[in-house]
């Protein structure tokens, strides 16, 4: 058993979902379709006769046929599940809330920040576990920040250095949401000795999948389990902050720093709706940050940070 093997099982033991199930399948069948040559060193690979073959030429020609048919099953039902993924993405960014996708290496405490943010209750928490890849299938909760804006956290699967080729390509559809969203917040088990080394293998995935120009949020995660105040930067990201998720220290400052983030890419609006445009205040309540709100004479007063999408409708 070599690592790339050792790797897949672990997979292969925390898939659960039907998504999970056929991408760890696939890992595994594209990888030993590769290491098909030399594995019946028991059978003999010497024909006959002339012309002729050994039984141990017609086993691989055998397993090679089945696995490649059951590569493309897989392929087409994996294909299936993509196309429900992008679906579900545009509709997410058809509602105008920003996604945030939560990325780092693996067992850096991402899931375990997930629940703490939104506050998930016993049925709808995501797996905590200290252990490897505890959690494969990406899972998105909604977090209302303290202005009253509404942002979409993404959990996605941990990386992992030197993370099989033939599992990127088959979890490429899950890695991807770090890919589609609209800020990249970074957990870092900054009490591991190999922190920075993480962080580095985090972002070299990143920029395999094609992830830039994106807001980074770092948070130097288990801040408990350090015995002196170790100093540790990110000198990619654009925001960063210490945090202990278990014991949810540094929470409201890291959402503060979303709300920074997203207002940064806000238009600041000052009017007056008349009582007919009520509605477009919840439309502000739900989308931007409303700093004010006045019930005048002719009207309502508000001023508020839109986005530009909701400001462009408003």
């Amino acid at each position: 058993m070599d690592r790339t093997i050792l790797i897949l099982d672990i997979f292969a033991q925390h898939a659960t979902t039907k998504e999970g199930k056929i991408q760890v399948e696939l890992a595994q069948l594209r990888y030993r379709a590769t290491r098909l040559v030399g594995m019946r060193n028991s059978m003999s690979r010497l024909g006959g006769g002339i012309g002729t073959r050994g039984p141990g030429e017609k086993k691989l020609e055998v397993d090679r046929r089945l696995i490649r048919d059951r590569i493309s099953q897989l392929n087409r039902e994996l294909s299936d599940v993509k196309q429900y993924r992008q679906t579900s993405r545009e509709l997410r960014s058809k509602g105008s809330i920003p996604i945030a996708a939560i990325v780092g290496y693996t067992n850096a405490g991402k899931s375990t920040l997930l629940n703490r943010l939104t506050s998930a209750d016993i049925d709808n928490r995501v797996l905590e576990a200290d252990k490897l890849f505890a959690t494969l299938d990406p899972t998105t909760r909604n977090l209302t920040l303290p202005s009253g804006q509404q942002i979409l956290l993404t959990d996605t699967v941990g990386f992992i250095r030197k993370l099989p080729h033939h599992l990127i390509e088959a979890f490429r559809s899950t890695l991807e949401e770090a890919k589609y969203a609209d800020i990249i917040l970074h957990v870092v088990d900054s009490s591991n000795p190999s922190a920075y080394k993480q962080m580095h293998v985090v972002y070299e995935t990143l920029e395999n999948l094609g992830v830039k120009d994106k807001p980074i949020i770092t948070a130097f995660n288990k801040q408990d389990l350090l015995e002196t105040d170790l100093i540790i930067k990110d000198f990619k990201a654009d925001k960063s902050v210490k945090i202990s998720a278990k014991q949810m220290k540094g929470l409201d400052e890291l959402q503060e720093i979303f709300e920074e983030i997203l207002r940064e890419r806000k238009i600041l609006i000052e009017r007056v709706f008349s009582y007919q445009d009520a509605g477009k205040i919840q439309v502000i309540r739900k989308y931007g940050q409303l700093l004010e709100e006045e019930y005048q004479e002719e009207g309502i007063y508000v001023k508020a940070y839109l986005p530009k999408d909701i400001y462009n409708r408003i």
